[in-house]
C-alpha cells in the first residue's frame, strides 16, 4: 500500500494524483485567507463606531485599512501571506461576486417614484454623460498632463478616462441625508452613480476594444460592429433585467410566511441575471442587467413581497451590503498596496501629474453638468447653483472603478506602462476624493447654504423638545411616588436621561429663532413666510400619519402608501410654495391614452391577459392612491380648528388642500366615467383585500393579547393569506351588469324582498342628461329618485357642493321630505342616470322598517349640511368617519308622542319635538325639533311631537380624540410652554446651587 499522498502508477507506467488527495498546507492557507477576512470585518466593525462618533468617512477609512495590509504584508506572517494570496485574486472575481450584490442592493432601495421623475436627468448624466466626461479627461491625460503615446495612446486614455468617470458617491449620499437634503437631489446623485457604473464598463469595453485594434491585437473594429456591440450592452442587459424581474415578482407574489425564500429569491436572481447577461448567448452588459432588475423590483417586485417579509428582505440585503462593501475595499486597497510594493513603472513626475490630474478631474465632470444644463433644468426637478456644485465635488471614485483599473491592470495584451499607470490615477483619486471631498462636503454644504433650514423647522422642533422635557418630567414625578424607586438619585437620573443637553438645545434653538425673526421670538405676521410655510409643514405631516393609518388598517396597499408618503415628502421640502400634492401624484399613472391602448391589446391572442391583468393592476392603484389622498385630505379639514397656528394662515392652507382634493374629485369622476367595467371589479377586489386584512389585524391582535392559541393562530392566518393570494391572482369580469343586478346589489336594497325590488325596478326607466343640464331644482316636486349609471353629479346642498358619480343614489334627502326637493342637482358632464319612482319607494319604507331606517341614517350627510347651525359637532366631521360613526354608534329610534326618551351620548333628531323633563330656573325648557342635534345630557326627554331620531352610543368626540392625540392636536401647547418654562427655571435653580 503506497504512503498518502503518493501517486498511483497506472498499467501503462504514468503516474496518476490520487483524487482524495488534499494539500494540508492549501488547507492551512485556506482557513488563514478566512481568518484574514473575518479580522477585515472586525476592523470594518471598529471603524463604524469610529465612523458613528468622528463622521469620517467610512469607505476611505477602510481603503486605507487595505492599503497598509497589503504594504506591510511583509512583517504580518501568515496574515501578510494570506494578503499576499488575495491581493493576486483576479479582478473578475471582485466583480463577479461582489459587484453584483452592491448594484442590486442600491437600485432595489431606491425610491422609484423620484427616481422614475428624476429620470431622464440620470440617462443623461449617466449615458452621454459618461462618455462625454471620459472623452474629456482623455484630452486631459494628452493634452495638459502630457503623457506620450510611449505611456498611453488615446484610445487607452479614453479607456482610462472610462474607468475614471465611475462614481460612488456613498459617502456624500448619507452625508446628504443626514443634513437634510431633499430626497430629489440625493436620488439624482445616487441614480447617476447606480447607473454610470454598468454604463462606464460599457465605455471601458468599447475604447479597449479600439485600443486593441489600433495595436493589431484582436479582430478588426467596423462601425457597424461597434454599434451592434454598444446597443447589445447597453439595451439588451437592461431588458433582461426586466424580463427576469418580471418572473422573480410572480413568483415572490406566491409566497406566503416564508422569508427565506423571499430573501434567498432576490439573490438567486441577482447572479442568474449578471451570468445570463455576460456569458450565456447575449453576451451583454451583466451589471445594467443587474442595474436594471434592481429597479423593476423597487418599481414593481417590492409591492409582489408580502409586508411580513419586506422587513426582513431588506434587513438581509443591508447585511449581505455592508459585508460586500467592506470586503471590496478592503481587497481592492491590499491589492493596490501589494502593487505599489512591487512597481516599476511609476515615477517621481506621477505623483505630481495625480495631484494635477485631480483638479482637472473636478473641472471635467464640472464641465460635462454644464452641458447638459439646459436639459437638466427642463426635466425632473430643478437643480439650484448650489447643488450643481455639490454634485460636481461630490463625485466620489470607488469599488468598481477600483475593480475596472485592475482588470486593465492585469490585461496582457496592454502595454505594462499603461496598465501600472492605470491602477495607480485610479487608486490616486479613489483615495483623494473619499479622504478630501468625502470629509471636506459637509462645510461645502454649510458654506453654500444648499439646504434650507427655515424658522419654520426650528419652531417644530423646539415643540418637539419642550413636549418631550415636560413628559420627562411627568415620567420622573410619577417614579418618585414608586416605593420601589424611593432610594434613587434622581439629580443623577437627569443627568443620565440628558435632561440639561435637551434645555441647552432648546435654548440655543430660541436664540437662532429670536437672530431670523430680529429679536421677537413670538413675532407672527398674516404676511409671514415663515407662518403659512409651518402651516404647511404641519399639514403635510398630518398626511403622512394619516397615510400610515389607512395602510395600517388595510385601507390601501402597500404600493399607494409609498407614493402617497413620497409625495409628501417631496411637499415638505418646498413649504414655501404652495402645496402641489396632487400634481405629484399623477405624474405616476399612466395616462388613460395609454391604457386604452392595452385595453385593444387584450383582445391578442397571447398577450390579451397579461393586458388585463396589467389595467386591473395599474387601474387598482390609480384608484386606492386617489381615494386614499381624497380621505385623508378630508380628515384633515376636519382638524382645521384644531390646529394650534395662525388661524388665518390655517385657513388659506385648507383652501389648498381643498383645491388639490378638487383635482383629485375631478380625476376620480373622470376615472370612473371612462372605465365603469374596471372600476367595478376594482372596488370589488379592494372591499375583498381590505376585508381580508382587517381580519389579519384582528387575528394578531387577539394573539398578542393571548385570545388565541399558536396553532390556531397559524391556521386561521394561513387560510387568510391564501385566500390574499387567490385574490391577487383572480381574474375579475369586465361587463357593465345590468339595471337589475346592480341594483340586486346596491346596499340599500340589501334585504328587500324580491317581489319589492321587482316592483321598483319595472318602475325605473332611463333618462340623459348633458353637461351642466339641471336634473331637479330645490323647492319644485320631487317625482323621482336617481341611480348614476354613468357619469357625475354635483349636488348643491346648502352652501356644499356634494359630487355624485357612478352608484350614487340622488338623493335619499328628497325621500324623507314633504315631496319637495330639498337640494338642487345637476349634471357635471354626459351623464346617464335610472330613475325610480318616488312613490314606489316611499310605499316601500312603510312596509320595511330596515329600509326606513337604511334612508333616514344616508340622509344624515344632506341633514347636517342642509341645517348646518343645527348640525352641532357632526356638521365638523369627515364624510367617512360620520359614516363609520352612524353605522357603529347610533341606534334608529321611532316614539310616540308622551314617551321618554334619554340622549346620554347625544342624539339627532330627524323629525319630531321633545322637550327636557327638568326645567333649568333660569334657561327654562330645553327643546329640540326637525333636523337638530342633541347634546349629551343625564335627564330624560318627553316627546312633544311624533320622533324619528338617531341615539348615540358614544360621545361624538371620542372618534376625534384618537386623531387630536396621534398628531398632538389638542390646543395643550399653551399648558406644555408653562409647565416648560416652569421646568426650565428649577433646572437653573439647580445648575446655580451645584
Amino acid at each position: 500500500m503506497g504512503q498518502e499522498g503518493e501517486a498511483i502508477t497506472s498499467s501503462e507506467g504514468t503516474q496518476i494524483q490520487d483524487s482524495l488527495y488534499r494539500d494540508e498546507e492549501k488547507m492551512e492557507e485556506s482557513a488563514n485567507v478566512a481568518y484574514l477576512l473575518t479580522l477585515g470585518i472586525l476592523l470594518g466593525l471598529a471603524l463604524r463606531e469610529f465612523n458613528k462618533k468622528t463622521k469620517f468617512p467610512y469607505s476611505p477609512m477602510v481603503l486605507a485599512c487595505g492599503l497598509l495590509i497589503g504594504l506591510l504584508q511583509s512583517t504580518l506572517g501568515y496574515l501578510g501571506e494570506s494578503a499576499s494570496i488575495l491581493s493576486h485574486m483576479h479582478p473578475h472575481l471582485i466583480v463577479y461576486i461582489f459587484i453584483p450584490v452592491l448594484l442590486f442592493e442600491s437600485a432595489f432601495n431606491c425610491d422609484w417614484y423620484v427616481f422614475k421623475y428624476q429620470m431622464v436627468n440620470i440617462l443623461l448624466l449617466a449615458g452621454p454623460g459618461v462618455g462625454w466626461g471620459a472623452i474629456l479627461l482623455g484630452i486631459v491625460f494628452k493634452l495638459f498632463l502630457f503623457y506620450s503615446n510611449e505611456d498611453m495612446n488615446w484610445y487607452q486614455a479614453f479607456t482610462l478616462g472610462s474607468v475614471l468617470s465611475a462614481t460612488d458617491p456613498v459617502a456624500v449620499v448619507a452625508l446628504l441625508k443626514e443634513l437634510g437634503a431633499s430626497a430629489a437631489f440625493n436620488h439624482l446623485i445616487e441614480g447617476e452613480a447606480l447607473l454610470n457604473d454598468g454604463v462606464a464598463m460599457v465605455f471601458f469595453i468599447f475604447f479597449n476594444k479600439l485600443s486593441k485594434a489600433a495595436a493589431g491585437i484582436g479582430g478588426g473594429v467596423t462601425f457597424g460592429g461597434v454599434l451592434l456591440n454598444f446597443v447589445r450592452n447597453s439595451i439588451v442587459g437592461p431588458v433582461l433585467g426586466v424580463v427576469v424581474g418580471f418572473f422573480g415578482a410572480l413568483w415572490a407574489r406566491r409566497i406566503v410566511g416564508d422569508d427565506v425564500e423571499v430573501g434567498w429569491l432576490t439573490f438567486i436572481f441577482t447572479y442568474l441575471t449578471f451570468y445570463w447577461a455576460e456569458f450565456c448567448f447575449f453576451k451583454t452588459s451583466g451589471l445594467l442587467a443587474v442595474v436594471s432588475l434592481g429597479l423593476f423590483w423597487s418599481a414593481f417586485g417590492k409591492t409582489k413581497i408580502r409586508s411580513e417579509s419586506e422587513h426582513a428582505v431588506h434587513t438581509v440585503w443591508s447585511f449581505v451590503q455592508y459585508f460586500c462593501d467592506t470586503t471590496v475595499f478592503l481587497l481592492v486597497g491590499m491589492i493596490v498596496g501589494t502593487e505599489v510594493i512591487e512597481e516599476r513603472y511609476i515615477y517621481t513626475s506621477d505623483y505630481f501629474r495625480m495631484i494635477v490630474f485631480y483638479f482637472f478631474m473636478i473641472i471635467c465632470r464640472y464641465l460635462m453638468v454644464i452641458s447638459f444644463w439646459p436639459l437638466l433644468k427642463k426635466y425632473g426637478y430643478p437643480m439650484s447653483q448650489p447643488e450643481l456644485i455639490v454634485f460636481v465635488y461630490g463625485g466620489l471614485r470607488g469599488a468598481l472603478g477600483l475593480t475596472l483599473s485592475l482588470m486593465v491592470g492585469c490585461d496582457e495584451d496592454l502595454p505594462p506602462r499603461f496598465r501600472h499607470l492605470a491602477v495607480f490615477f485610479t487608486a490616486g483619486m479613489a483615495a483623494l476624493t473619499n479622504l478630501v471631498n468625502g470629509t471636506t462636503c459637509k462645510a461645502l454644504v454649510n458654506y453654500l447654504n444648499m439646504i434650507e433650514n427655515p424658522v419654520i423647522k426650528k419652531k417644530v422642533y423646539r415643540r418637539y423638545l419642550t413636549d418631550m422635557i415636560v413628559d420627562q418630567e411627568d415620567t420622573i414625578k410619577e417614579l418618585e411616588g414608586d416605593e420601589h424607586f424611593a432610594m434613587a438619585d434622581w439629580n443623577q437620573v437627569k443627568s443620565l436621561i440628558g435632561s440639561q443637553q435637551f434645555l441647552q438645545e432648546v435654548v440655543q434653538l430660541e436664540n437662532e429663532i429670536k437672530q431670523i425673526q430680529g429679536g421677537n421670538y413670538s413675532r407672527i405676521s398674516y404676511d409671514d413666510t415663515d407662518t403659512f410655510g409651518e402651516v404647511r409643514y404641519r399639514v403635510l405631516r398630518i398626511l403622512k400619519g394619516l397615510y400610515y393609518s389607512q395602510f395600517e388598517h388595510g385601507q390601501c396597499d402597500e404600493d399607494s402608501v409609498r407614493l402617497l408618503v413620497e409625495s409628501s415628502d417631496v411637499a415638505l421640502d418646498h413649504t414655501g410654495s404652495i402645496l402641489n400634492i396632487w400634481e405629484q401624484l399623477f405624474q405616476s399613472f399612466t395616462s388613460f391614452s395609454s391604457i386604452k391602448y392595452f385595453f385593444r391589446a387584450k383582445e391578442w391572442t397571447f398577450l390579451g391577459g397579461y393586458a388585463q391583468q396589467y389595467i386591473t393592476k395599474h387601474l387598482g392603484f390609480v384608484y386606492d392612491v386617489t381615494t386614499t389622498f381624497i380621505s385623508c385630505a378630508n380628515e384633515v379639514l376636519t382638524l382645521q380648528e384644531h390646529m394650534p397656528m395662525n388661524k388665518s394662515a390655517v385657513r388659506l392652507i385648507m383652501e389648498e388642500i381643498r383645491t388639490e382634493i378638487n383635482k383629485a374629485e375631478l380625476y376620480l369622476a373622470t376615472l370612473n366615467d371612462t372605465f365603469p367595467e374596471v372600476i367595478r371589479a376594482i372596488q370589488t377586489k379592494r372591499a375583498s383585500h381590505t376585508v381580508l386584512m382587517h381580519q389579519r389585524h384582528h387575528l394578531e391582535e387577539n394573539q398578542k393579547n393571548g385570545l388565541v392559541d399558536d396553532k390556531e393562530f397559524n391556521l386561521l392566518k394561513s387560510n387568510i393569506d391564501s385566500r390574499l393570494v387567490q385574490l391577487e391572482n383572480h381574474v375579475f369580469d369586465w361587463q357593465i351588469p345590468t339595471f337589475h343586478s346592480f341594483a340586486m346589489e346596491f346596499p340599500v336594497f340589501a334585504g328587500v324582498p324580491k317581489e319589492e325590488l321587482d316592483t321598483i325596478i319595472k318602475s325605473t326607466y332611463e333618462k340623459r342628461y348633458q353637461f351642466d343640464e339641471i336634473i331637479y331644482e330645490k323647492g319644485m316636486t320631487c317625482q323621482n329618485i336617481y341611480i348614476v349609471s354613468k357619469g357625475n353629479v354635483i349636488d348643491e346642498v346648502g352652501s356644499h357642493q356634494l359630487k355624485k358619480g357612478l352608484g350614487s343614489l340622488l338623493s335619499y334627502s328628497n325621500l324623507i321630505g314633504d315631496g319637495k326637493c330639498m337640494t338642487t342637482a345637476k349634471a357635471a358632464s354626459e351623464t346617464v342616470l335610472h330613475s325610480l319612482n318616488l312613490n314606489v319607494l316611499k310605499s316601500l319604507m312603510q312596509k320595511s322598517e330596515a329600509f326606513e331606517q337604511k334612508i333616514y341614517v344616508n340622509s344624515i350627510e344632506y341633514l347636517i349640511k342642509l341645517y348646518e347651525s343645527q348640525a352641532g359637532p357632526l356638521g365638523q366631521m369627515e364624510q367617512k368617519r360620520l359614516g363609520t360613526f352612524l353605522r357603529q354608534k347610533a341606534q334608529f329610534k321611532k316614539f310616540d308622542v308622551h314617551s321618554n326618551v334619554e340622549f346620554m351620548f347625544g342624539g339627532y333628531i330627524i323629525k319630531g319635538e321633545i322637550q327636557s323633563c327638568i326645567q333649568d330656573e333660569n334657561e327654562g325648557v330645553e327643546r329640540y325639533n326637525d333636523y337638530c342635534y342633541v347634546p349629551p345630557r343625564d335627564n330624560d326627554f318627553n316627546v312633544t311631537k311624533a320622533l324619528i331620531c338617531l341615539v348615540f352610543d358614544d360621545a361624538i368626540e371620542m372618534i376625534k380624540q384618537d386623531r387630536l392625540e396621534q398628531f398632538n392636536l389638542e390646543n395643550q401647547e399653551e399648558i406644555i410652554d408653562q409647565r416648560f418654562s416652569r421646568i426650565d427655571v428649577q433646572q437653573h435653580y439647580q445648575q446655580q446651587e451645584l
